[in-house]
């Protein structure tokens, strides 16, 4: 009888030790799994920020940062996030071009700009949209013109900043309209403090602030590594 029970602890045992062996294989190839997916996403947001800064229009990108006082950083994670750098990117709501700007938000630009004859208005609708004396097919084709449309979202960040003064509450308007998010400073579920926005309630709109925000920080390092 001891010997049946001797016989049959060492048998139990052998299993723990067997199930202890395929417990621990198994977590370490979920780990494996795990750091293999992190390692791929870190791989290809790295190579978009390292890519970007010998892209054909990083000198386009880098003078408008200068001359609207936007940090450079800033407007490539912009361009990243909103069109991965594809000058031909077109939403389905009809954003156009590297920061897809939307065709209204275009006009109104121009407006502010003086590039049209007409005079501008409140962003986001407060007034009737600049209307540009350039025929539909010449707007169209200027939006998407690489030059045009890094000038014009260079220059709608500089005024967002200039009118929010926190940058992610400015990720927030260029992608929710700065009349939206007004409203949301002026909510206290929202702010605290009229400047800085505690809750977002649009999902996409507090993705968006994210994505951004992460890829200012990479293409920060980058930047500051290649000084």
């Amino acid at each position: 009888m001891r010997g049946k029970n001797m016989r049959e602890k060492r048998r139990r045992r052998r299993i723990l030790f067997r199930s202890g062996i395929v417990a621990v294989a198994g977590i370490g190839l979920l780990a494996a799994i795990i750091g293999l997916i992190w390692s791929t996403i870190w791989m290809f947001s790295h190579n978009d920020a390292s890519e970007a800064l010998d892209w054909e229009y990083a000198s386009t990108a880098s003078h408008y940062a200068t001359e609207y006082d936007v940090p450079l950083e800033v407007v490539y994670a912009v361009i990243e996030t909103e069109s991965h750098f594809d000058a031909d990117a077109q939403s389905g709501v009809g954003a156009c071009g590297l920061m897809q700007l939307m065709p209204d938000t275009y006009d109104w630009i121009q407006g502010r700009l003086g590039e049209t004859d007409t005079e501008s208005g409140e962003a986001e609708g407060n007034a009737q949209p600049a209307v540009s004396a350039e025929t539909p097919g010449e707007q169209e084709a200027d939006i998407f013109d690489p030059d045009t449309n890094i000038r014009y979202g260079v220059y709608y960040l500089s005024y967002l900043y200039e009118r929010f003064g926190v940058w992610e509450t400015v990720y927030a308007g260029y992608n929710a309209g700065p009349n939206i998010v007004a409203k949301w400073l002026e909510d206290a579920q929202y702010s605290s403090d009229g400047a800085t926005l505690e809750h977002i309630p649009y999902t996409e709109t507090a993705n968006y602030v994210v994505k951004v925000s992460e890829a200012r920080e990479r293409y920060h390092k980058l930047l500051t590594e290649s000084e």
